[in-house]
């Protein structure tokens, strides 16, 4: 509605002054002059229209081919996270108050990862895929500290959920951005 206001203004504003000028000036202009620039007008807007909707049409491909493991690969991140604070918490919390995890989790992100890296990696921005490869690379050196280097878990799990909450925060931003959500 602002788009369509600005435009009936600037559209009235910029009448009024041409007509104003033409009149002070006391310019003559034929009816097939007019006639012409008209038809360029219309064809100028018509192009306009034309690549905006190849331009939206282009964004909802892209949606439409991404939709699905994108969405589960927030929805595995989104339990990864939810496994990982409650491992916190039970490393926290006392012996008889731990709540059990899905152990599944880690692994079927593991999977989701990999398979956006090797077989999506062509579809999605450079900028995600470099996030997915960071928190991929970050899981695998806290995984070799954890094994090798006695690394403490509780501080393991603590930088994993950091981690997993970095990537989810871009995935979700990308999601907004390609899905057409942010542009609401």
């Amino acid at each position: 509605m602002f788009k369509f206001l600005l435009g009936a203004i600037t559209g009235l504003f910029s009448s009024m002054m041409i007509f104003s000028t033409l009149t002070v000036f006391d310019v003559n202009i034929d009816m097939s002059v007019i006639t012409n620039i008209i038809i360029a007008a219309a064809t100028v807007i018509a192009t306009a229209i034309h690549f905006d909707s190849q331009r939206k049409q282009r964004i909802d491909r892209i949606w439409d081919i991404n939709k699905s493991i994108l969405l589960d690969l927030t929805y595995s991140l989104s339990e990864a996270m939810e496994a990982t604070e409650i491992e916190i918490q039970n490393r926290y919390s006392y012996d008889d108050e731990q709540v059990a995890t899905k152990h599944h989790v880690w692994s079927e992100l593991n999977e989701k990862i990999n398979y956006m890296l090797n077989v999506y990696g062509s579809l999605v921005s450079s900028e995600l895929l470099s996030s997915i490869n960071h928190h991929k690379q970050v899981s695998r050196k806290i995984s070799s500290q954890v094994n090798y280097e006695y690394l403490d878990t509780t501080t393991a799990y603590e930088e994993m959920l950091i981690e997993h909450k970095a990537l989810y925060g871009k995935l979700l931003s990308f999601i907004a951005k390609i899905s057409g959500v942010s542009a609401i």
